[in-house]
């Protein structure tokens, strides 16, 4: 957009971002339905992705925390642990705190990403 109209408003921007989320999860998912090995599985529908649009959830806000750590956890333990297993769960509980079984599949999923 080269000029903002007078009725253009933050409004529009935030809720552009939400249905930005909502179509870059389910673009992920559809990536991971269709065999892609790099897509993540969100576990998501279409019922998520038009919650997201509508703003009222966004899958990867409410588990980007998860996925970071998972994240940062590949590159702390990988060579260690290169493959999940229940010592690397452990430690991962200790390291992560309460919500780990809330967050564990999300923290796993960012473990075992490969990216190219």
């Amino acid at each position: 957009m080269t000029t903002r109209p007078k009725w253009y408003t933050d409004e529009h921007d935030s809720a552009w971002e939400r249905v930005k989320a909502a179509f870059r999860n389910d673009w992920e998912q559809t990536k991971n339905d269709f065999g892609s090995k790099t897509a993540r599985d969100l576990d998501q529908d279409v019922d998520d992705t038009v919650k997201q649009a509508a703003g009222s959830e966004d899958a990867f806000a409410k588990r980007e925390s998860a996925f970071r750590f998972g994240h940062a956890a590949q590159s702390q333990y990988k060579s260690k642990h290169p493959t999940w297993n229940d010592d690397l769960d452990q430690n991962l509980r200790n390291d992560y705190g309460t919500d780990y079984d809330r967050d564990r599949d999300d923290i796993r999923r960012a473990y075992e990403y490969r990216s190219r």
